[in-house]
């Protein structure tokens, strides 16, 4: 993913209000029957030319709920924080 950290959090956020709560390493995100651990890790920066784009390495962890309800929250929050490209 091209993003930072912070960036990351702030679109989770963004999505999500109160369901998001901030981790050491990460975020937790709680809705009804599930739970997420959001596991953040920066890496190296890809250079293509002057361009310098951001990597952050997301890892999921499924702490709690089906596999119904926790597909069904992934799915929203992949719409929800999904940018426009060009």
């Amino acid at each position: 993913m091209s993003s930072t950290p912070a960036e990351f959090r702030r679109a989770m956020c963004n999505a999500l209000g109160a369901a998001v709560s901030a981790e050491a390493d990460g975020l937790l995100v709680t809705d009804g029957e599930v739970c997420l651990r959001f596991t953040l890790s920066s890496v190296d920066a890809q250079r293509i030319g002057a361009l310098q784009l951001n990597t952050l390495r997301v890892e999921i962890a499924v702490l709690q709920g089906s596999a119904e309800a926790v597909a069904a929250l992934l799915a929203r929050i992949d719409r929800a924080t999904q940018r426009g490209g060009g």
